[in-house]
């Protein structure tokens, strides 16, 4: 790094510090720059010098991105929108993304309102649009209720659609491109399993057929940057046309016409959404600063081009992606040769190639990933050295299949076929991956955890650079072990100090429901909630590993939002009615992974263990429609096996008028506990509670939640009725165990 010269990346910096200050607060940006251009002139004026000349003339450029940040707030939020938060009237968007059927959200540009052309805003549409489906370019009319964002939001509003309507179709070019990835898709699904839904995703990034257990896992496996086009896959189309083109003797301004134009066609065919553009030339940018061998340029050149992306478009420097994007390249541009030579010391150099790319990459943008999801994957370079002459593999496959199955539909099949093995093979590594023991540790929340993380990566540069490597990696793995452990703390205390005889258990999942009863044959669990680091949590707390029956009470998110965390887990699992197709792709994967699904209504049993499980709730008959009102309720009492054991009944989200319904049904019960519905909101019947006179009331909620969960009228009702008020914002993970007459209330909060 001797030759760096780091006048553009500082001129980069200070261009995105710029930017955040003056959209966190502009007239404070304006003050601190009049008061760096005061201090910087008088000190020019007093004693001129090269360096300080150089550094005035930083600041001067950096200031344009503050010129740009104010000029693009203002095309961000014309007048002629208002203050949002009213219908819409004749507004014109155009897709950047295909809508693929299923989708929920799509983002788009609005380019008019009420005949009024627009700047190309940035938005975020969402719309039920069915089976449809809609290539990027598309120009819709749509009418709805038109939302601003938060300042720091890339897409400057919202927009909740009532109605659409197409008025121009996108152009040719992108509606090809758009019909083959769509056939695609068709050949690769055809293929079946998880190689079938991740191929897709894999070479083009089409992750629609990826379930939500995959992409969990592949999270832990730290794979997850597989799924969406990135930069490597934009390299590797690059490089291999260059590389065929220097083979059939091309020069080097072929190889560069070439490479530009095979970038082109690939943009296109992935659509040509901002953050695939952007990734597209940072990584072109990394693939031929390493080629030539020119580090310090290559870190110039990526800097000036920082600098100028974040002039043409100020929000890209607050997107996620776009700093992942610069620190991958940044850290492989400059970490990968010096990586691959200090692990030459004991590996074989081809081998320290293969596996210095991911480490680099892995280690610059590490402590921004710690932001999005506060842990450690342990596994994650393995699993990312194993996969990784995989996806090249399946990149390519991607590109035959699609260009060459428009021409001939077998090609395409024929590639999918073969890229379904290396998809397959990257799909069971991370599956494997994410069933080992700790495959994920918890670290520091927030900027103290990427604090931390920068340091960890620092000592772990400083390894590989200075001259005492054993002493930067003992820093980096001392501190690693120190935050684990505090980190761990909590829960491995809870896990020592809850009671081993529990019964019943109410997870801490946030505002969501998650109960577990303990059986003689295995755990019952009630719902997930939807929270997977809580979850997990809780499950790791109660020492649950596998569960026997899963209860899914409804389809709301915050009771079945974590269904993959019971993947491979769960040998039964009884429904009510789902709400609709994604609802069902759930519960297939559940039963993929192993899982009897069955669907249940009124006078439904189950045995287990020394428990008896009853379904009073949805009745025989067809309901209005699936929802709160068609939730599972069940009744869990111990058999005679069990003469000391808890009984109790689970509500799920089921309103008053149900809850009326029910009453006579539960008639007699007289459980011990009952699980509130709907996280006592107030939708509830005084008369049941007084019914079935539980010992216990528990209510699964989020503190501080926006719902006002619970009411002052549901904890009236169950004060009325007696019962003491177990709430999980209050106490976290509690569990409740009889010892004689006594019911034992313990909680990981002591409260």
């Amino acid at each position: 790094m001797v030759g760096v010269n780091w006048r553009l990346p500082g001129l980069a910096l200070g261009a995105i510090a710029q930017i955040f200050l003056t959209i966190a607060h502009p007239p404070l940006a304006l003050g601190v720059n009049v008061v760096l251009g005061l201090v910087g002139g008088i000190l020019v004026l007093q004693r001129p010098s090269r360096r300080r000349i150089a550094i005035m003339v930083m600041w001067l450029l950096s200031l344009l991105a503050m010129v740009s940040t104010l000029a693009h707030q203002q095309l961000r939020y014309p007048s002629i929108l208002g203050d949002g938060g009213t219908e819409s009237g004749e507004v014109e968007l155009v897709l950047t993304r295909t809508f693929a059927p299923g989708d929920q959200s799509v983002p788009a540009v609005l380019v008019a309102s009420h005949g009024q052309s627009l700047a190309r805003i940035p938005i975020r549409l969402f719309l039920d649009a069915g089976d449809t489906r809609l290539a990027p370019g598309t120009t819709l009319s749509v009418r709805g209720a038109l939302l601003p964002t938060e300042r720091f939001d890339a897409d400057a509003w919202r927009l909740f659609a009532d109605d659409a309507e197409v008025l121009r179709s996108a152009p040719k070019i992108f509606q090809r491109a758009d019909a083959m990835r769509e056939a695609f898709l068709r050949h690769s699904m055809a293929r079946g399993g998880d190689g079938g839904a991740l191929l897709p995703g894999l070479a083009l990034g089409d992750t629609q057929a990826v379930s939500d257990s995959l992409e969990a896992d592949m999270r832990v496996a730290a794979l997850a940057h597989l799924v969406a086009v990135s930069g490597a896959n934009s390299a590797l189309v690059v490089g291999l046309v260059v590389v065929a083109t220097a083979l059939c003797g091309g020069g080097i301004w072929w190889r560069l016409v070439l490479g530009v134009l095979a970038l082109i066609g690939f943009v296109i065919l992935v659509t040509p959404e901002p953050s695939i553009v952007r990734a597209s030339v940072m990584a072109t940018l990394a693939l031929f600063a390493v080629v030539a061998g020119r580090p310090a340029r290559g870190i110039s050149v990526l800097s000036l081009a920082v600098w100028l992306l974040v002039l043409l478009d100020p929000w890209r420097s607050v997107q996620f992606a776009f700093v992942l994007s610069v620190l991958a390249t940044a850290g492989i541009v400059l970490g990968l040769a010096p990586m691959a030579r200090f692990l030459s010391r004991g590996i074989p150099e081809w081998m320290s190639w293969v596996v210095a790319l991911p480490l680099v990459a892995q280690l610059a943008v590490q402590p921004v990933v710690i932001l999005l999801r506060p842990t450690l994957p342990v596994y994650g370079v393995l699993a990312n050295i194993v996969a990784a002459p995989l996806a090249p593999l399946v990149t390519v496959l991607g590109l035959v299949g699609s260009v060459g199955g428009a021409v001939l539909s077998p090609i395409g099949a024929f590639a999918a076929w073969l890229g379904w093995w290396p998809a397959a093979a990257i799909a069971a590594i991370a599956r494997t991956v994410a069933t080992l023991p700790a495959a994920e540790v918890p670290w520091i929340p927030g900027a103290s955890g990427a604090l931390a993380m920068a340091v960890v990566s620092a000592a772990m540069w400083w390894a590989v650079m200075g001259s005492r490597p054993r002493f930067g990696i003992a820093i980096a793995g001392l501190l690693v072990a120190a935050v684990v452990a505090t980190q761990s703390a909590p829960t491995v205390a809870a896990r020592l100090s809850r009671p081993e005889q529990w019964q019943i258990a109410q997870c801490d999942v946030g505002q969501g429901d998650a109960l577990l009863v303990n059986t003689s044959a295995g755990v019952v669990a009630i719902d997930t909630g939807d929270d997977e680091h809580l979850l997990r949590r809780c499950l790791q707390v109660m020492g649950v590993s596998s569960v026997e029956v899963l209860v899914l009470t409804h389809f709301d998110r915050d009771h079945v939002g974590q269904t993959e965390v019971f993947r491979s887990r769960v040998r039964t699992v009884i429904t009510g009615p789902p709400d609709n197709g994604a609802d069902q792709v759930r519960l297939q994967d559940l039963e993929d992974s192993g899982a009897v699904l069955t669907q249940v209504s009124e006078g439904d049993r189950i045995d287990v263990g020394d428990y008896r499980l009853t379904v009073w709730w949805p009745t025989t008959r067809e309901l209005a429609e699936p929802g709160n009102d068609s939730s599972v309720v069940v009744s869990i009492e111990p058999t005679a096996a069990n003469p000391s054991g808890l009984s109790m009944v689970a509500l799920g989200d089921i309103g008053e008028e149900g809850q009326m319904m029910l009453r006579p049904r539960l008639a007699g019960l007289a459980p011990d506990v009952v699980k509130v519905s709907h996280h006592g909101s107030a939708d509830q019947s005084l008369a049941l509670y007084r019914e079935l006179g539980a010992e216990v009331a528990l209510i699964g909620v989020g503190a501080n939640n926006d719902y006002g969960h619970p009411t002052p009228r549901a904890l009236d009702i169950l004060h009325t009725t007696g019962a003491t008020v177990l709430r999980s914002d209050e106490r976290g993970t509690l569990t409740l165990h009889r010892e004689g007459e006594e019911i034992w209330v313990w909680s990981e909060r002591g409260q």
